[in-house]
């Protein structure tokens, strides 16, 4: 895999296209259309924020509300939304910096994300929710949970960032890797390197995933900044300290084989591994490890993954009771 990485990264500093490899460009130019599987809605949460979503299912059922990971956005949970629609209202938001949503000077942080996702709930007068988090976006289910709790029935959370115990010291290497990249010019082909090693046996869904987004070759500068903010604020708002806080019923999933995260090259643990160790200190938390699958689990195997959000969610209405 390695070995494929690294051929398919010198192709394209001497010239050559992602394409080449069988991984396609994901930025497109900025007068084409990405289109998404539903129909797209908008909404103004702050000043200068609008925040794209799709809102499909019965408002009268429970809802989901997905949010993707770092440098992804809506298209991650197609597979998804198309299915559990028949069962819940499922609510897919783009975060700002990322797919049809504003893109800006902002401060990126987890909190940022946190308050604008709250601010989205707000203004769609959202209540008994399940946030369903990838990577980046369950970081940010986690902080949304702790926060509003009256709000946040509960967290299914995705191969979840923020929840490995790096050290200070591995904290700065990682920020300043990443400085590294965005002033390289790279940002672009970091974000398509995350989708490759993201897929690890099956580069087919990793380049059909990056087809359906929508980033932009004249918002490579933004794109760099909102990817070195968004690294640095879930390294330093990480929130291994504080997950047995977490007051909602928690369905915890990842990949056996997910080697997006840095923490293995750094300490030699398995990331699957250590999501089992944090989140065994959650207090009512259920994790299901898929044994073939990397960091897009819900993509990768959507069947499957489908099936126990279903189970989940079952088991927890049954339960439901307003949590103080």
């Amino acid at each position: 895999m390695l070995d494929f990485i690294n051929s398919w990264n010198r192709k394209w500093q001497h010239g050559g296209t992602a394409s080449d490899n069988g991984m396609p460009e994901m930025e497109k130019e900025p007068e084409e259309r990405v289109p998404y599987a539903f129909p797209v809605k908008k909404v103004q949460v702050t000043a200068d924020i609008e925040i794209a979503y799709v809102d499909v299912g019965s408002e009268n059922n429970s809802v989901l509300l997905f949010i993707h990971g770092m440098g992804s956005g809506i298209p991650v949970w197609e597979y998804n939304i198309s299915e559990l629609k028949k069962h819940f209202r499922c609510i897919g938001i783009d975060l700002p910096g990322h797919g049809h949503s504003s893109r800006g000077d902002f401060p990126y942080t987890m909190n940022f994300y946190t308050d604008v996702v709250l601010s989205f709930i707000d203004k769609l007068r959202l209540s008994h929710i399940t946030l369903v988090g990838h990577s980046m976006g369950g970081q940010i289910s986690i902080i949304a949970g702790i926060k509003a709790p009256h709000l946040i029935q509960n967290l299914v959370l995705v191969s979840p960032a923020g929840i490995e115990p790096y050290t200070a010291m591995d904290k700065q290497f990682l920020i300043n890797t990443m400085s590294g990249v965005v002033a390289s010019g790279n940002a672009f082909t970091k974000n398509r390197l995350n989708y490759m090693i993201g897929f690890c046996n099956n580069q087919e869904k990793a380049g059909e995933l990056a087809r359906k987004m929508a980033f932009y070759k004249n918002e490579a500068v933004q794109f760099g900044k909102m990817l070195q903010r968004s690294v640095q604020g879930m390294l330093l708002e990480a929130m291994n300290h504080a997950l047995d806080r977490i007051p909602q019923p928690c369905l915890v999933i990842v990949g056996k084989k997910d080697m997006v995260s840095p923490y293995p090259f750094l300490r030699g643990q398995a990331y699957a591994d250590v999501v089992t160790f944090e989140t065994s200190k959650m207090k009512n938390c259920k994790l299901k490890v898929f044994p073939e699958c990397g960091h897009f689990v819900q993509y990768q195997e959507p069947a499957a993954f489908n099936t126990e959000v279903m189970a989940f969610m079952k088991e927890n209405e049954l339960q439901k009771k307003p949590i103080k």
